[in-house]
Parts: C-alpha cells; structure tokens; sequence
C-alpha cells in the first residue's frame, strides 16, 4: 500500500474505523487466537475475520502474525496495539465521568499517587475535600513511582502526587507540599524500641529488610550503610505494601527504612514503631499536574488540587 500522511490516515480512521475494530485487536492480542476473541465481544468468526482485515486495511499494516498456536502481534501491531488499548481506556473514562455526572457529580478527577502520599496525604485530605465537595467523583490509583510516567503519558491521570520527578514531564508543574523524611521501622517489641538513642553499632548489629528495588530508597539505604561502617545483615524480601513490610517485621526482631508518611498510619495505630535515630531527610510529597489544568480554576480538577494545596507544610524557602 503507497505510503500515506497521518492527517488522511487520521482522517480515514474516523470515517471508517468502529469501535469494534480496537476492542477486536486488544481481545486478540490478549488470547493470541481470533476465535476467543471474536467470541469475548460477540462476535462470529467470519465477522470478526472481516473486522480485522478491514481494521488492518485501513492502518495500511497487519497488525499480527499467524503461528501454530494461534496469533501474535506483528512489530507493527506492538508499536499500535498500547495506543489502541489507550484509546479504549480513555472512552472508558469518558463513560465513567458520564455515569458521574448522570449520578449529580459536576466532574470526575483521576487521582494516581504513591503509597507515601495515599498514606500520608489523602487519607488526610479527601474525606475533608469529599464531605465539602460531593458533586465531585474521585478516582484514586495507587501505583508504584516508576509507573506514574507511563499513567501520565497515556492521561490516565488528572493529579500525581509523588515526589519530583526528574526530568519534569513537559508541560507539568510540581509543587512541594508534604515534608518527608526517613524513619527506621521495628515491632513493639522490638530491644532497641523505646531506647531514647540508638547507636550506629546497634543498627549494625540487627538485620534489615532490604528496600525496594526501584526508586530513591536503595541509594539512601547504600548512603545509611556506609555511615554505619559497613553493610547489615539483610533479608532479602523487598516489598512496597506496607501491610507486608509490618507483618515481615512482626515476625522477628527486623529494622526498614521507611518513608515517614509511607508508615504513617502504622505509627499512628501503633502497629509499629521507629527508633531514635538522627534525622534522614528525604524529597518532600507534591502534586504534578499539567499546566493548563492548573489555570483553570472552575474545574473540579482546580477544586481538589486547591484543597490538596491547603495541607502545604513545607517551609518557606
């Protein structure tokens, strides 16, 4: 097929493209045979053999490949097939914001936040914003650091609250609100729990939970070994549940270094403890948002980020 300019394949894509043509290919790239697929949607064999030649007809390139198990995507069906899966999530997210808005809500917000911030923040602040602001629908997805890029990439989200990212996403705006810092995690009944100072040989001496594999808290760790002169006893389970990391602790007599708001509500219940030792400063909690969203001050967006705001406890540089 002669190759074409995007805007007519754009174009013809929305004059002839249906919806059934992305869910078919999201289906077969799924359960690798067009059979399955064709009856996840309803679809008869014969018509779903014809929506994906007419699908791959109009892309002018065979999104996948036949094998003797069924069917892969071709390497032009792996370049295409996560935008299409975009695609359908983002209808289904216009579906959702409807039935919202059906149901009394004036918008629906797509909160993605780390543990820390869900922790630490919005435990705090969205049932206050929730009880002030009920017209609002509040989608929270709680998710690991090093996926967050990948959500606002594909505008899965609205607000990110995490720490700063580096590079900034283009076209973003980060703004510090939660102070953080690291504190060494234990059981209750821990020896060292309760001393009023906890020497870098007694934290030598025990054993650690080693930290997540990804993101800032293995560099602090290495930086915490060397001050302590040398690397602890480790054991090796590595975790971001902070369900996980109490009952691993529970279970001996382990330490972790912790986010301060990642533990915040175990702290707070009392389901653990920290020792006293110096203080681990660490990036504070923010809010990445896109810059346009953050000029519009009437949306139901510009209304949360403003209550999300109101918890600023960052001092003034």
């Amino acid at each position: 097929m002669t190759p074409t300019t995007p805007d007519l394949l754009f174009a013809r894509l929305l004059g002839r493209a249906r919806l059934k043509h992305l869910q078919l290919a999201v289906h077969i790239a799924e359960l690798q045979s067009l059979q399955k697929a064709a009856s996840a949607i309803g679809l008869s064999q014969p018509a779903a053999t014809h929506a994906l030649a007419e699908f791959e007809a109009l892309l002018g390139t065979p999104l996948f490949e036949r094998h003797a198990r069924g069917m892969r995507p071709s390497p032009a069906g792996l370049a295409l097939l996560p935008l299409v899966r975009n695609a359908l999530k983002l209808l289904h997210a216009c579906a959702e914001t409807a039935a919202s808005m059906q149901h009394g809500a004036t918008g629906l917000v797509r909160i993605g936040a780390i543990h820390a911030a869900v922790a630490g923040w919005l435990t705090q602040a969205l049932p206050v914003f929730s009880r002030t602001h009920p017209d609002v629908a509040v989608e929270v997805h709680e998710v690991p650091a090093d996926q967050l890029l990948q959500m606002i990439e594909a505008n899965r989200v609205d607000i990110v609250l995490c720490r700063e990212p580096q590079p900034l996403p283009e076209g973003h705006l980060f703004t510090p609100v939660r102070a953080d810092h690291y504190v060494v995690l234990c059981r209750n009944g821990h020896p060292l729990a309760g001393q009023a100072h906890v020497s870098d040989d007694d934290l030598r001496a025990h054993t650690w939970l080693v930290p997540p594999l990804t993101g800032i808290a293995p560099a602090e760790f290495n930086a915490l070994c060397v001050r302590l002169g040398g690397a602890p006893r480790t054991c090796q389970v590595s975790s971001r549940s902070a369900l996980l990391t109490q009952a691993m602790l529970d279970s001996g007599d382990l330490l972790a270094l912790s986010p301060h708001h990642f533990a915040r509500p175990l702290l707070e219940a009392r389901l653990l403890t920290h020792l006293a030792v110096p203080h681990m400063a660490m990036p504070p909690l923010g809010m990445l948002r896109r810059a346009a969203a953050a000029a519009d001050a009437p949306s139901a967006v510009a209304r949360l980020a403003e209550s999300l705001l109101a918890w600023h406890d960052i001092a003034a540089r």
